[in-house]
């Protein structure tokens, strides 16, 4: 959803790496506490690994037979980014501009897109905040117009009713589980697709703080953002902002998440929406997304690496919508494929637009 703009300053890079894990916590089943953890390391103890079993097994449950996605064709319309001056002067050196695409569908159901991922077969998986997975087909580097659609199961086998259980906004995949984070109840869940596919049911992996900085997180302010390192750390971060910078958070065990002494290198007046690591050559490397938006600017974004030291400015005359959605692939020689999607509310008034960006990233 729109963020509302808050005045916010930039903040030196982070290393994941060089944290370490010293505590665990617990959450209560209502409304779990705020726990302080250091920013688990490559030699974290408990990653989604060590539970990716457990996981698979509850979304999937013995005798669950595999139910297919909807299909669901779309169009996918070449898009400039924007004029070539402007595009030019936002590129930093290392950056260039691959894409740009309008996805429309006569599907009703097709929108809302509120993070991306890829998928096991190489094709791009995105959430919608009503509850739901978009896969959209890859063909060359770009959308070839098929794709597929399934509403997500509650632990009990229903659809998850309502925008309180079903406002999926954070996703990654890992070990053929779809790893969501939802606002409103705030929590991170597990989806087993590759055994159950659309039969695959909600296994939570921990509820997660409804507080920071001792007041009370805003319903529609939550785990917008989400990620799984290449070491199986899964790290959070919510939209709300204190002091200029969001919160990023961390899980460290099932039911166990708290918050770090980490925040999102927030450009100013910016919110945090999006962020992903991935293992570009021989090195980890994180890309972060950002959205602002007032009814004179209109929508803003940025998308940023190397701890905000190096960013991509969308705003107009560029192609810009309401992107909080991102995912990142390696493509070989140290150039990181970054994908950022639009989520258009399911607003006529919006679109859904997915844009690629090829970046070189040097080893630190």
């Amino acid at each position: 959803m729109l963020a509302e703009t808050e005045s916010q300053t930039l903040r030196p890079s982070f290393h994941f790496a060089s944290l370490i894990l010293l505590a665990t916590c617990t959450a209560t089943p209502d409304v779990p506490a705020a726990p302080k953890l250091d920013m688990p390391d490559a030699g974290a103890a408990w990653t989604l690994e060590t539970v990716a079993s457990e996981l698979a097994e509850a979304s999937c449950p013995a005798g669950t037979s595999y139910a297919s996605f909807t299909p669901l064709a779309f169009s996918a319309t070449p898009i400039a980014l924007g004029p070539a001056d402007d595009v030019a002067s936002r590129i930093p050196d290392g950056a260039s501009f691959i894409g740009g695409w309008e996805l429309t569908a006569d599907n009703s159901s097709f929108g809302g897109l509120s993070d991306l991922a890829l998928d096991g077969d190489g094709n791009l998986l995105a959430v919608v905040d009503d509850g739901a997975f978009v896969q959209i087909g890859l063909e060359g580097g770009a959308p070839d117009g098929t794709g597929q659609l399934a509403y997500m199961l509650g632990d009990d086998g229903n659809l998850l009713q309502g925008k309180s259980l079903g406002d999926a906004e954070g996703l990654a995949v890992r070990n053929g589980l779809a790893i969501v984070s939802f606002e409103r109840t705030h929590r991170i869940s597990a989806f087993n697709l590759d055994a159950c596919g659309a039969a695959a049911r909600e296994a939570t992996v921990s509820l997660l703080p409804d507080t920071y900085a001792g007041r009370m997180i805003d319903k529609n302010r939550g785990a917008e953002a989400l990620t799984v390192t290449p070491e199986g750390n899964i790290l959070f971060g919510y939209e709300t902002v204190e002091n200029g910078h969001s919160p990023i958070g961390a899980v460290a065990g099932l039911e166990q998440a708290g918050w770090t002494d980490e925040r999102a290198p927030n450009p100013a007046g910016y919110a945090f929406v999006g962020f992903d690591t991935a293992r570009i050559g021989a090195a980890d490397q994180t890309f972060w997304l950002f959205r602002s938006y007032d009814p004179i600017r209109g929508n803003r974004n940025v998308l940023s690496w190397q701890g905000g030291k190096k960013e991509i400015v969308l705003t107009r005359p560029l192609a810009v919508d309401n992107y909080e959605g991102i995912t990142v692939q390696d493509i070989g020689n140290g150039i990181a494929r970054v994908w950022i999607v639009s989520d258009d509310n399911f607003n006529p008034q919006q679109r859904t637009l997915l844009l690629a960006f090829d970046i070189a990233v040097a080893s630190e």
